[in-house]
């Protein structure tokens, strides 16, 4: 049986360090038919990518890896990954980001599961995060972000994602007018086309931890503008604003309670906690008075 080929389409930005570790997972893929479309999305490059960025594809292609680059300057995920996708032919279209870490069976698991399956949507598996150092800001996420679970009903994750290139060009793709959020959008999109949602549990994604707390508050106004989008606009600012309190309540008080932290460690994570909130909440009055969600 001939293997369908594959094209892993990356978007990055600005994240060369991991992008490092994803290639170097992707080389050891045991699944060998299939293409990396690495999608530069940094606004200030101009029309090619990064010299960076194209010397890490240069030392990847030289070892045999089948990798190209491109730039996409329109931001946002979702643009780069439609742009990657576009670049490409490929039967099957994969994503996972440039912080990941996929296991070398990864592809593999992928596509069988995808083979077992006439009318799937996509096939999504775990991601499995892992800490990347001993400090609070890991603490807190390996507490708190749970990445992806089988539990997708309500939409599978663009970290660890494959689909036939017919569902992706009949339903048009990503809404790219969104930031973040994109990814559930468009799983609900074609769960509602008639498509399933299968969850293969060998199919698996790792992804470290966030270890300084600048990178964490990135992440929560990202997926904060993501909520805000999705949110109806009649008292929307109040709808996330009682998400953003009643979620930081809800996890400082799973800390304080917690027999299992000490106290020492408890107050490192509840400092993270009470800034990731804070945050949370000068990015909902951002928005409110008219501001555009974060890339």
């Amino acid at each position: 049986m001939e293997h369908p080929r594959v094209s892993v389409v990356i978007p990055t930005y600005r994240m060369d360090v991991q992008l490092r570790e994803c290639l170097t997972c992707l080389a050891q893929q045991i699944y060998r038919n299939f293409v990396v479309v690495v999608v530069d999305n940094d606004a200030e490059i101009g029309e090619g990518p990064s010299s960076r960025i194209q010397a890490l594809i240069d030392e990847f292609s030289a070892i045999g890896l089948p990798v190209v680059a491109m730039a996409h300057t329109e931001p946002g995920s979702y643009n780069a990954r439609h742009a990657g996708v576009l670049r490409t032919r490929s039967e099957l279209i994969a994503f996972t980001d440039a912080d990941c870490r996929p296991r070398s069976s990864w592809l593999e698991s992928a596509v069988a599961a995808f083979d077992l399956h006439p009318n799937v949507g996509v096939i999504s598996g775990p991601v499995v995060l892992f800490a990347a150092d001993d400090g609070p800001v890991s603490s807190y996420e390996m507490r708190h972000s749970y990445l992806a679970r089988n539990d997708i009903d309500d939409g599978c994750i663009t970290a660890n994602w494959l689909m036939s290139r017919r569902v992706y060009d009949e339903l048009n793709g990503f809404d790219l007018s969104l930031r973040s959020g994109g990814d559930v959008e468009f799983s609900q999109r074609i769960k509602a086309a008639g498509y399933s949602l299968v969850w293969s549990d060998v199919m698996i994604v790792e992804h470290p931890t966030r270890t300084s707390l600048q990178e964490l508050v990135r992440k929560h106004r990202r997926t904060l503008g993501g909520a805000w989008n999705r949110s109806p606009q009649s008292f929307r600012a109040l709808r996330v604003l009682k998400h953003v309190l009643k979620r930081g309540w809800r996890r400082s008080r799973s800390i304080l309670q917690d027999p299992k932290v000490d106290a020492e460690r408890a107050a490192g994570i509840l400092r993270v906690q009470r800034a990731v909130t804070l945050a949370e909440l000068r990015e909902v009055l951002r928005l409110a008075l008219g501001g555009k969600p974060e890339r």
